[in-house]
């Protein structure tokens, strides 16, 4: 992970240790590969939920990730903190960043919720005009989002 061991949140159990691992994988992936992203780090029936919209399972998100990656290829994140509410839910501070523009950073926080391994919950609180790429996902994403009753 590309930060101090102090930032990250310390697992009191192996629940959270578990919970851990996988947010380190899904920055990995993230990085490096949207279709392992997708479908090591994410439930089949996961449901994310952003600013406005929404996807809902592996072939909408896939979707959307291969359509915000394509429009910014430089695209990659950072986790900056993790902290743990419970045994299944890790509170991560990360930034966007884009390789193209290294001055660049855009910082955003999810709620994971994990089940069996997999994030089956992901709010992801961000400011969509500084989310490079995500012109991509414009017609790929469900309609609704945070606050809205599909993601209560």
């Amino acid at each position: 992970m590309s930060t101090e061991t102090s930032r990250i949140g310390h697992p009191a159990n192996d629940a959270q240790r578990r919970v851990l691992e996988l947010v380190r994988h899904w920055e990995h992936t993230y990085n490096t590969d949207v279709e392992r992203l997708v479908t090591e780090c994410y439930a089949p029936d996961a449901h994310l939920c952003f600013n406005m919209a929404e996807t809902r399972g592996h072939a909408q998100l896939l979707d959307v990730c291969r359509g915000v990656f394509g429009a910014c290829p430089t695209r990659r994140f950072r986790i900056d903190r993790v902290q743990f509410i419970g045994d299944d839910t890790a509170v991560v501070e990360a930034v966007v960043l884009d390789l193209a523009q290294p001055d660049f950073y855009s910082p955003f926080c999810s709620l994971l919720t994990v089940r069996d391994g997999r994030i089956v919950r992901d709010r992801t609180y961000l400011e969509p005009t500084r989310w490079p790429g995500l012109e991509g996902a414009i017609g790929k994403v469900s309609p609704g989002g945070l606050g809205s009753p599909g993601c209560g």
